[in-house]
């Protein structure tokens, strides 16, 4: 097949962006003839190495003029590219690329991957419109998405194309975490909840002097995460890692891995952490509760609740022989979560939608 992906970026620490760069690089490994249009970023020379053409394609920009001539450049590319399927990922892409496949009759799949956000509305444009989980797909078709229209693929980070390509964080030494180790991977802003952990770590601290807790992200709340730390008496017991293009060995160095979100369709991180074999502990939001089959492979608390994170934590730290049960019960069926799986499933979808 011809495909052709639409998305904002292809940065680092957008779960948008790393969704789109592993289908791009893999099915072009796989034989298809792929292309990701953006407007550029850290993963440019990996779509290149992998065969996939990236021409640059500015899609979320509000001047009139730049929208214009952005979508005259993407007519361009589908005259010359002509690809069976465009596959958007963003709202901006959606819009776009509507425009440009009613007009080429081409089939468009869209991926909601931030449903919380009010403008993904636009993503019901989409011939098919892919939810990243069934707790997605549900909260989509009540917001009013046509059931024939829905299809499901639950993300899968693993095995990527995009682990040890980047440099970031190099500076830091995954042997040199303090250990034993609580971690958590994610973006430093309110929605991910990072303040909650803090504050069940500040209740851990006393009775578990032991444990270091490791975050690594970036975003805009960062200097305010790190003051809360320094309020709560854990500068000496919280280390700020920043942003690291592969977290995996410092998943696998850790012990418990935590996620706090108020909101998430399908974390990547959570199935990150599974197939590190980190014990997981997760507020029960969006795909979440899928990701960690309901309880069986990880525990799960609700959103905005410090002391239920603080006494799974407890639970965990207190007790060498349920720590381990729970690393076992993550790791085992975590070969689901891998990227492989992910481009067979829209391969089925493209396929369905060519037939």
């Amino acid at each position: 097949m011809r495909i052709l992906h639409l998305v904002n970026h292809c940065n680092h620490a957008n779960g948008n962006a790393h969704v789109a760069v592993d289908l791009a690089c893999v099915q072009a490994d796989r034989g298809h003839d792929v292309m990701l249009a953006s407007a550029g970023g850290d993963y440019n020379g990996l779509l290149e190495s992998h065969g996939v053409a990236s021409p640059r394609l500015v899609q979320n920009r509000k001047n009139p003029l730049t929208l214009v001539k952005s979508v005259l450049q993407l007519f361009g590319l589908m005259r010359k590219f002509k690809p069976d399927v465009v596959h958007a990922h963003m709202m901006a892409g959606a819009a776009m690329g509507y425009v440009a496949t009613r007009i080429f009759r081409t089939p468009l799949v869209t991926t909601v991957h931030n449903s919380f956000d009010r403008h993904s509305v636009l993503m019901r444009l989409g011939d098919k419109v892919v939810a990243v989980s069934q707790a997605e797909r549900q909260s989509l078709l009540e917001k009013g998405y046509k059931q024939d229209q829905m299809a499901v693929v639950i993300n899968g980070p693993n095995a990527s194309p995009r682990e040890g390509f980047l440099n970031l964080g190099r500076e830091h030494n995954p042997d040199d975490l303090r250990l034993p180790s609580v971690i958590t991977v994610c973006g430093l802003h309110h929605r991910k909840g990072v303040h909650d952990l803090l504050r069940a770590f500040k209740d851990t601290a006393a009775a578990q002097p032991e444990w270091t807790l490791h975050i690594i992200g970036d975003g805009p709340d960062k200097a305010k995460l790190e003051a809360l730390a320094q309020e709560l008496g854990l500068q000496d017991r919280v280390e700020f890692l920043g942003p690291i293009g592969t977290p995996r060995a410092f998943l696998e160095k850790s012990d418990i891995f935590v996620l706090a979100s108020y909101a998430d369709p399908c974390s990547l991180a959570v199935a990150e952490a599974r197939e590190s074999g980190c014990a997981i502990i997760a507020t029960a939001v969006g795909g979440t509760p899928e990701l960690l089959e309901h309880g069986e492979a990880g525990k799960l608390v609700p959103p905005g609740s410090p002391a239920d994170i603080t006494r799974e934590l407890l639970n965990l730290m207190s007790s060498p022989a349920e720590l381990q049960d729970w690393k076992s019960r993550s790791r085992n069926g975590s070969e689901y979560f891998r990227v492989d799986r992910v481009v067979t499933d829209y391969d089925k979808i493209y396929r369905s939608l060519i037939s």
